[in-house]
């Protein structure tokens, strides 16, 4: 518990920041759409979507607190298991087209703060953070784009997101 409280630091953020700009970078037409005035609850949707669809939160461990079956499969009380938090995110059963920015329609069912009792504490703290940063760089930029002599890298697992993100601004 003690880790999951602790998690939520700067290097949480950055990694959240990093898929946001690489979203930005390939996906002009939504930094046009940003930069149109859009209110701050539709930002923080397009943020949490965006996270949803390239959910930089890999996987977390929990403990079974009773007698559960899942996919088929039973588990007795006390199990440890480990939630996949990306795939869960990426279930073409329960989003369709796991791509597809709908941040209306899956919000509902966008894990990517966790659920119940272990939702994600700093999640308001951590979305206003995001949306500065993003308005604050879609403010003083006219352009994002990937820069095309040095490649974006993407984290080495347990880490998700990516480990680099060059970028031209103009």
């Amino acid at each position: 518990m003690v880790f999951d409280w602790t998690g939520g630091d700067l290097g949480s953020i950055a990694q959240c920041i990093g898929v946001l700009v690489h979203y930005l970078a390939t996906h002009p037409a939504v930094q046009d759409y940003l930069r149109s005035g859009v209110p701050d609850a539709e930002i923080d949707a397009i943020i949490d979507e965006i996270l949803r669809i390239d959910d930089p939160f890999v996987s977390n461990r929990r403990v079974t607190t009773c007698p559960v079956t899942i996919g088929g499969a039973e588990l007795p009380q006390g199990a440890r298991v480990k939630l996949n938090w990306t795939s869960a995110n990426r279930d073409e059963a329960v989003f369709g087209d796991p791509d597809a920015m709908d941040p209306e329609r899956n919000a509902d069912r966008n894990l990517v703060y966790g659920i119940g009792r272990h939702a994600c504490p700093g999640r308001l703290l951590a979305t206003l953070e995001m949306r500065i940063a993003m308005q604050e760089l879609l403010a003083a930029t006219s352009s994002i784009a990937l820069d095309s002599q040095r490649p974006a890298e993407r984290a080495v697992s347990p880490v998700g997101g990516w480990a680099m993100v060059p970028i031209v601004l103009a």
